[in-house]
């Protein structure tokens, strides 16, 4: 992740969407981004997530790196924050590496102040399950109403729950079943050629600009902005 992430069109996009979906629905304010890596989410979103934490040391050397020094070792089902005091959760292709993810949400929700907010990504679709996921260690895919179903039992409610990574669907979801039985390998490990990459980020960012306003019916990954809710009646929001 440290060699490629800066120039990998799939981490530079998922950022550029999860950017426009913070300013959107998230107001900025005290933050922790769990399974931080090599603090590129810290880096890019500091009004939103100032603490990360990861439970690999080699991560949070890498996180250092880049200057983070509110870094810290934990599971996400054990966070190392006290009962509501965090404003923003950012929990980006985390809950997909945990086997108890009912727990760890949980845990987010009792991280969050009431009216905080979460924003998780999730690989979507089962049927997808590959060798990208064997690779990067997954324990599953998620199927759309099992996220919501998980996330409204932690107690949070939904502000928004869609697919993203739309566009470029057909084309890795045909790469991901020819790969589905071929080793373990992950299209994540290296930066495509120089043009490729350029065409594979726009297309991915330019979602930025069309998903908080056009329905998806499907994409490669689910996003979900949670609310811990605060006793206040909350403006329905439509979760398509």
């Amino acid at each position: 992740m440290a060699a490629v992430e800066d120039r990998h069109w799939w981490f530079r996009g998922r950022l550029a969407v999860v950017r426009t979906f913070l300013r959107r629905y998230v107001p900025p304010g005290v933050g922790l981004d769990v399974s931080c890596g090599t603090g590129l989410t810290l880096q890019a979103l500091p009004q939103w997530v100032q603490m990360g934490a990861d439970l690999h040391t080699l991560a949070l050397r890498a996180s250092a790196t880049r200057g983070h020094k509110r870094l810290f070792q934990a599971d996400l089902r054990h966070l190392p924050v006290g009962d509501s005091t965090l404003d923003v959760v950012t929990c980006l292709d985390t809950l997909e590496h945990i086997e108890q993810d009912t727990q760890a949400l949980a845990e987010i929700f009792r991280a969050l102040k009431p009216g905080g907010c979460a924003l998780l990504t999730v690989p979507a679709h089962p049927w997808m399950f590959s060798s990208h996921d064997r690779a990067l260690h997954h324990v599953r895919r998620y199927r759309r109403g099992e996220l919501k179903q998980r996330v409204l039992g932690a107690g949070l409610q939904i502000r928004k729950l869609r697919y993203i990574n739309t566009a470029l669907f057909p084309l890795i979801a045909a790469v991901r079943l020819i790969s589905r039985d071929k080793g373990n390998a992950s299209d994540t490990e290296k930066v495509p050629a120089g043009p490729l990459n350029w065409v594979l980020y726009q297309t991915f960012a330019l979602e930025r600009l069309l998903l908080p306003w056009v329905p998806s019916l499907w994409g490669v990954s689910l996003l979900c902005v949670a609310q811990r809710p605060s006793g206040k009646p909350e403006r329905e929001t439509r979760t398509s």
